[in-house]
Protein backbone atom coordinates (compact mmCIF):
# COMPACT_ATOMS: atom_id res chain seq x y z
CA UNK A 1 0.00 0.00 0.00
CA UNK A 2 2.82 2.45 1.16
CA UNK A 3 4.68 1.66 -2.45
CA UNK A 4 1.43 2.83 -4.66
CA UNK A 5 0.70 5.58 -2.63
CA UNK A 6 4.80 6.69 -3.28
CA UNK A 7 3.77 6.00 -6.72
CA UNK A 8 0.90 8.23 -6.76
CA UNK A 9 2.20 10.58 -5.23
CA UNK A 10 5.42 10.80 -7.97
CA UNK A 11 3.06 10.55 -10.73
CA UNK A 12 1.25 13.36 -9.33
CA UNK A 13 4.03 15.62 -8.20
CA UNK A 14 5.37 14.85 -12.35
CA UNK A 15 1.95 16.20 -13.79
CA UNK A 16 1.92 18.76 -11.88
CA UNK A 17 5.62 20.05 -13.01
CA UNK A 18 4.73 19.13 -16.40
CA UNK A 19 1.28 21.05 -16.22
CA UNK A 20 3.21 23.96 -14.81
CA UNK A 21 5.99 23.68 -17.42
CA UNK A 22 3.33 23.87 -20.15
CA UNK A 23 1.85 26.94 -18.78
CA UNK A 24 5.08 28.59 -18.70
CA UNK A 25 5.48 27.90 -22.14
CA UNK A 26 2.09 28.86 -23.29
CA UNK A 27 2.70 32.14 -20.96
CA UNK A 28 5.85 32.91 -22.74
CA UNK A 29 4.57 32.73 -26.17
CA UNK A 30 1.57 34.80 -25.54
CA UNK A 31 3.81 37.68 -24.54
CA UNK A 32 6.03 36.79 -27.79
CA UNK A 33 3.32 37.79 -29.82
CA UNK A 34 2.87 41.04 -29.25
CA UNK A 35 6.46 41.75 -28.69
CA UNK A 36 7.28 40.66 -32.35
CA UNK A 37 3.98 42.92 -33.43
CA UNK A 38 6.15 45.82 -31.54
CA UNK A 39 9.14 45.33 -33.01
CA UNK A 40 8.60 44.39 -36.17
CA UNK A 41 9.18 47.33 -38.67
CA UNK A 42 10.36 49.32 -35.80
CA UNK A 43 6.43 50.48 -35.82
CA UNK A 44 7.58 51.97 -32.08
CA UNK A 45 10.19 54.67 -34.06
CA UNK A 46 6.91 55.29 -36.55
CA UNK A 47 6.26 58.65 -36.94
CA UNK A 48 3.32 60.85 -36.52
CA UNK A 49 1.77 62.87 -39.15
CA UNK A 50 -1.71 64.46 -39.88
CA UNK A 51 -3.26 63.06 -42.36
CA UNK A 52 -6.35 63.97 -45.12
CA UNK A 53 -9.18 61.90 -45.13
CA UNK A 54 -10.29 61.41 -48.71
CA UNK A 55 -12.95 59.49 -47.71
CA UNK A 56 -14.71 56.64 -45.34
CA UNK A 57 -17.73 54.42 -45.45
CA UNK A 58 -19.18 51.31 -43.85
CA UNK A 59 -19.28 48.51 -46.24
CA UNK A 60 -21.94 45.38 -45.10
CA UNK A 61 -20.01 42.04 -45.97
CA UNK A 62 -21.74 38.73 -46.15
CA UNK A 63 -20.87 36.93 -42.85
CA UNK A 64 -18.71 34.09 -43.91
CA UNK A 65 -19.42 31.82 -40.75
CA UNK A 66 -23.13 31.79 -41.88
CA UNK A 67 -25.36 29.79 -44.66
CA UNK A 68 -25.56 31.28 -47.27
CA UNK A 69 -29.31 31.99 -47.00
CA UNK A 70 -28.27 34.04 -43.89
CA UNK A 71 -24.72 35.52 -44.45
CA UNK A 72 -26.62 39.04 -44.76
CA UNK A 73 -29.02 38.95 -41.80
CA UNK A 74 -26.45 39.59 -39.89
CA UNK A 75 -23.55 41.29 -41.84
CA UNK A 76 -20.54 41.87 -41.18
CA UNK A 77 -19.66 45.73 -41.10
CA UNK A 78 -16.34 47.09 -42.17
CA UNK A 79 -15.05 50.60 -42.34
CA UNK A 80 -13.01 51.65 -45.49
CA UNK A 81 -11.15 54.36 -44.81
CA UNK A 82 -8.46 56.24 -47.67
CA UNK A 83 -5.99 59.18 -46.22
CA UNK A 84 -3.35 60.88 -47.63
CA UNK A 85 -0.38 62.28 -46.04
CA UNK A 86 2.59 64.10 -46.73
CA UNK A 87 6.52 62.62 -45.82
CA UNK A 88 9.63 64.07 -46.91
CA UNK A 89 8.33 65.70 -49.66
CA UNK A 90 6.18 63.59 -51.23
CA UNK A 91 2.44 62.55 -50.77
CA UNK A 92 1.24 59.14 -50.03
CA UNK A 93 -2.08 57.42 -50.01
CA UNK A 94 -2.86 54.28 -47.69
CA UNK A 95 -6.03 52.48 -46.38
CA UNK A 96 -4.42 50.43 -43.84
CA UNK A 97 -6.20 50.84 -40.12
CA UNK A 98 -3.42 48.75 -38.53
CA UNK A 99 -0.52 45.98 -39.33
CA UNK A 100 -1.57 43.33 -37.19
CA UNK A 101 -2.91 40.85 -39.75
CA UNK A 102 -3.23 38.61 -37.04
CA UNK A 103 -5.96 40.77 -35.58
CA UNK A 104 -9.58 40.38 -36.01
CA UNK A 105 -11.93 43.23 -35.79
CA UNK A 106 -15.05 42.39 -35.50
CA UNK A 107 -18.13 44.77 -36.66
CA UNK A 108 -18.64 47.05 -33.04
CA UNK A 109 -14.49 48.21 -34.23
CA UNK A 110 -15.79 49.14 -37.66
CA UNK A 111 -19.14 50.62 -36.61
CA UNK A 112 -17.48 52.73 -34.11
CA UNK A 113 -14.07 53.83 -36.30
CA UNK A 114 -16.85 54.78 -38.68
CA UNK A 115 -18.86 57.00 -36.59
CA UNK A 116 -15.95 58.80 -35.05
CA UNK A 117 -14.36 59.39 -38.65
CA UNK A 118 -17.69 59.54 -41.05
CA UNK A 119 -17.22 63.98 -40.24
CA UNK A 120 -13.92 64.27 -39.72
CA UNK A 121 -11.45 65.50 -42.58
CA UNK A 122 -7.97 64.65 -40.74
CA UNK A 123 -7.03 62.28 -38.85
CA UNK A 124 -3.03 61.55 -37.19
CA UNK A 125 -1.63 58.27 -38.75
CA UNK A 126 1.83 56.99 -38.10
CA UNK A 127 4.45 56.58 -40.44
CA UNK A 128 7.35 54.02 -41.10
CA UNK A 129 10.26 56.45 -41.62
CA UNK A 130 12.47 54.03 -43.61
CA UNK A 131 9.60 53.32 -45.68
CA UNK A 132 6.98 55.91 -45.84
CA UNK A 133 4.68 54.39 -48.00
CA UNK A 134 3.81 51.71 -45.31
CA UNK A 135 1.64 53.81 -42.86
CA UNK A 136 -1.46 53.00 -40.36
CA UNK A 137 -4.12 54.00 -38.12
CA UNK A 138 -3.42 52.61 -35.28
CA UNK A 139 0.12 52.60 -33.71
CA UNK A 140 0.39 49.65 -31.60
CA UNK A 141 -2.90 47.20 -32.57
CA UNK A 142 -1.72 44.86 -30.47
CA UNK A 143 -4.40 41.80 -28.78
CA UNK A 144 -4.84 42.93 -25.11
CA UNK A 145 -6.38 39.52 -25.00
CA UNK A 146 -3.26 37.48 -25.19
CA UNK A 147 -1.06 40.20 -22.74
CA UNK A 148 -3.50 39.37 -19.97
CA UNK A 149 -3.87 35.38 -20.63
CA UNK A 150 0.43 35.11 -20.85
CA UNK A 151 0.03 37.29 -17.04
CA UNK A 152 -2.31 34.51 -15.74
CA UNK A 153 -0.61 32.03 -17.37
CA UNK A 154 2.74 33.68 -15.79
CA UNK A 155 1.50 34.24 -11.92
CA UNK A 156 -0.44 31.00 -11.39
CA UNK A 157 3.21 28.44 -11.90
CA UNK A 158 4.50 30.96 -10.12
CA UNK A 159 2.37 31.13 -6.93
CA UNK A 160 2.58 27.36 -7.31
CA UNK A 161 6.20 27.27 -7.14
CA UNK A 162 6.08 30.21 -3.86
CA UNK A 163 3.45 28.40 -2.30
CA UNK A 164 5.77 24.52 -2.51
CA UNK A 165 8.75 27.05 -1.15
CA UNK A 166 6.89 28.39 1.53
CA UNK A 167 5.44 24.55 2.22
CA UNK A 168 9.01 23.03 2.65
CA UNK A 169 10.62 25.76 4.24
CA UNK A 170 7.64 26.05 7.07
CA UNK A 171 6.80 22.90 7.47
CA UNK A 172 3.05 22.90 9.43
CA UNK A 173 4.94 21.94 12.70
CA UNK A 174 6.67 25.33 11.85
CA UNK A 175 4.77 27.35 14.66
CA UNK A 176 4.78 24.86 17.43
CA UNK A 177 8.80 24.02 16.81
CA UNK A 178 8.78 27.87 17.80
CA UNK A 179 7.35 27.76 21.19
CA UNK A 180 10.19 28.08 24.08
CA UNK A 181 8.98 25.76 27.07
CA UNK A 182 10.59 26.37 30.46
CA UNK A 183 11.37 23.47 31.84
Amino acid sequence: MRTLIKIIYIVGITAMFAFLILLTVFACYSIYKPIVLLTENNKYQWEEREAEIQKVELESLPNPDMPEEASMVFPLDECKIQYTYHYGGEYYTNTLIGLNQEKEYNSNFHNELYKKLKDKHKVIVYVNPKNPSQSSLLKYDIDLKDIGAAIAFLIFPLLLIHWGYVGKKHPAEYLADQLNIIP
